[in-house]
């Protein structure tokens, strides 16, 4: 499907579980992605993140010291290409609340955990097809958050043109490198 796509994207797994993120990098890189790391926490991973550009990150609720939400609106106003790099964030139950906290986190996917490598494979891969526009507010910045039954957004486009949108073109561009 877009596996010549994955294969450009490196990827940080942010889990509490260090067994299951080694795991998961394992089946990752047999999908023969550029790079996979995994952080045992917050600092391990802003540490990482000096020194590698990761365009896809994987964020679990219960990540030590800092935890998912933080840690998502954290990157997303970085001023670095990660800023605006595909989060998967995994929730551990299926609650409104968690699902809202992940989503005005600036997430771009919220998955259910746990989850197989198989799964998050085909997550990965959704999230790369699915970029939506990045939008830049003085409360929010992710992608639209807008969800639609079909695969493109039909109504008025207000934003477009306005400060703080990004098109999905640039979006790609950036993450290129």
């Amino acid at each position: 499907m877009h596996a010549g796509l994955l294969q450009s994207f490196s990827v940080m797994l942010a889990l509490s579980n260090t067994q299951t993120a080694e795991v998961l990098k394992a089946a990752l890189m047999q999908q023969r992605m550029r790079r996979v790391s995994s952080a045992a926490d917050n600092r391990d991973a802003v540490s990482q993140m000096q020194d590698y550009h990761y365009n896809m990150i994987v964020i679990e609720e219960g990540f030590p010291e800092l935890g998912a939400a933080d840690f998502c609106r954290f990157l997303r106003l970085t001023n670095t290409p990660m800023a605006v790099a595909p989060i998967i964030y995994g929730i551990r139950r299926a609650e409104k609340e968690r699902v809202l906290a992940g989503r005005d986190a600036g997430a771009s996917k919220i998955v259910l955990m746990p989850f197989s490598a198989d799964s998050l494979v085909g997550t990965l891969q959704a999230a790369i097809k699915e970029i939506r526009p990045f939008i830049q507010t003085t409360s929010f910045k992710g992608p639209d958050r807008r969800i639609t039954k079909g695969s493109v957004y039909q109504g008025p486009e207000r934003r477009k043109g306005q400060f703080g949108w990004m098109s999905v073109q640039n979006q790609k561009r950036i993450l290129a490198g």
